[in-house]
């Protein structure tokens, strides 16, 4: 089975200028592209940043923690990233055999079924995205299996994707991919200069497809290539509504459907499945792979890497995986982009309206950090030390009571996103809707600058969060933590 791809973070992660000096002026862009100019000035910045954090890293001998807790630390962070990775791995088996069944009889129940599986299995996973963001921190080293969470990261969970170049889209669509011919109705197509044979759809061939093209929007695996298999596109926009693919996609007889105006070929239908199969067992094989790297015991292992950097850089790791989540991540580019843009296109799960889940468990995840504890799927609690209790250890009770008002506000404001999306049907489409894109849906100016009133409290508080957390930081000696802002306009 083909494992990720070593890629470089689609998200620029060094910036010299502090989180604090930018809580104020947060300044963001769209999807996560960027020209060569910006590519160029962020390698000038990531070098300025290396050398920042190389004569500024303090080591636990020199700050105000003993080596103790730093060990008890690391083992707690080590125990939640691989009970929330088996659990990830876990859900994503459950879904691959819902899968299974809808395509070996493709019913109405087995559709819905398929989506609740998809929607159980996106919760654990979301809550482990804050071991995202270690790149320059973990160890160079080619014989470990997974060089880096982040060069993992982007054949799991890689968006937004142009879902032309997978499926059938509207003729309205607007993507990077504008041709019929696509991986699941073509034998062979050509993208950005490449010919690809698709004939046959096999779990190394998308892995291989991946990008192709040098397009970051060329996502052809992952969670959000299976949701928008299930789904289909959402042509709501900012409407009530998610994508709303019939059964019949999966049809592999004269029933076979495939888009209005296109030719309804069983042959593509049955193609159809076998996509949604492989990049079911490419997420599982990739998952399982992640799990092996937190496991205890001897091995060349990502855990095995953080444990032995605890007198260097591990905590500053910690400290700037939280923020870069929240602030760069989170804050930045799944909700600012989308709030400013009123781009439905920019919204995390696009296809299937689950947005809200996973903004909420991406806050959890950090929570969870915070805290030092994982509920995981079947209830048992994980870890038992977090930053908070390290910070009261290393003498900084104020600090981390501060810290944990901050996650209090936030930990709200994303229940209430929820509450609306869960209870009332209110998605996070609706909820980042202009006033006039709203309008044309029926809703009143008052009605709609309160929806968006709940998006912008979680972004205000993500950003408050990260500057405490900043300042947490520096209470025990980690200065200018400098956690990624997300790319800029």
């Amino acid at each position: 089975m083909a494992l990720a791809k070593n890629r470089p973070s689609t998200k620029p992660k060094s910036n010299t200028v502090l989180v604090s000096a930018l809580i104020a002026t947060l300044v963001l862009s769209g999807c996560s592209k960027e020209s060569e100019d910006e590519a160029a000035n962020n390698a000038e910045n990531a070098e300025v940043a290396s050398k920042t954090v190389e004569s500024e890293t303090v080591s636990a001998s020199s700050a105000e923690y003993d080596q103790q807790s730093v060990e008890k630390l690391l083992t707690s962070y080590s125990d939640m990233a691989l009970a929330s990775y088996q659990d990830a791995f876990e859900e994503a088996r459950k879904l691959q055999e819902a899968i299974d069944k809808l395509i070996a009889e493709p019913t109405d129940a087995n559709l819905e079924a398929a989506k609740a599986a998809y929607k159980a299995a996106r919760q654990p996973y979301s809550q482990t995205e804050v071991f995202r963001f270690d790149e320059g921190f973990v160890t160079a080293n080619d014989d470990r299996g997974i060089s880096s969470v982040d060069s993992w990261e982007g054949q799991v969970n890689a968006w937004p994707l142009d879902e032309a170049l997978i499926d059938y889209v509207s003729d309205d669509y607007a993507g990077e991919y504008n041709s019929k011919d696509n991986i699941i109705n073509s034998d062979s197509i050509t993208v950005g200069g490449t010919e690809q044979d698709t004939s046959k759809i096999t779990p190394e061939l998308l892995a291989e497809m991946n990008e192709i093209g040098g397009s970051e929007a060329n996502v052809t695996t992952g969670y959000h290539a299976i949701e928008f298999l299930l789904w289909g596109q959402d042509t709501n926009g900012v409407a009530k509504g998610a994508g709303n693919r019939p059964v019949t996609d999966y049809m592999a007889n004269e029933q076979c459907t495939s888009g209005e105006g296109n030719s309804a070929d069983a042959a593509v239908c049955a193609k159809r499945g076998e996509y949604l199969k492989a990049a079911a067992a490419l997420l599982v094989s990739d998952l399982s792979a992640m799990v092996a790297e937190w496991e205890q015991g001897p091995g060349n292992t990502l855990r095995s890497d953080l444990m032995d950097r605890s007198n260097d850089n591990a905590i500053r790791q910690i400290f700037y995986q939280m923020g870069s989540l929240a602030l760069g991540e989170l804050a930045s580019e799944r909700m600012q982009v989308a709030f400013v843009t009123g781009s439905t296109e920019d919204e995390h799960e696009c296809f299937s309206d689950l947005t809200h889940l996973s903004y909420a468990n991406n806050a959890k995840g950090i929570d969870n950090v915070f805290h030092g504890k994982y509920q995981t799927v079947s209830g048992d609690t994980v870890g038992g030390y977090g930053i908070k209790q390290f910070l009261v250890d290393a003498g900084q009770s104020d600090a981390a009571e501060k810290l944990e008002a901050e996650f209090n506000k936030v930990k709200d404001s994303f229940n209430t996103i929820v509450e609306q999306g869960e209870n009332n049907g209110i998605k996070v489409d609706q909820m980042i809707a202009t006033v006039g894109q709203a309008s044309k849906a029926g809703v009143s100016a008052e009605e709609q600058n309160k929806r968006r009133g709940w998006i912008e409290s979680a972004i205000n508080d993500l950003k408050s969060m990260t500057g405490e957390l900043e300042n947490a930081a520096k209470s025990i000696g980690i200065d200018n933590l400098d956690a990624d802002t997300g790319s800029q306009f």
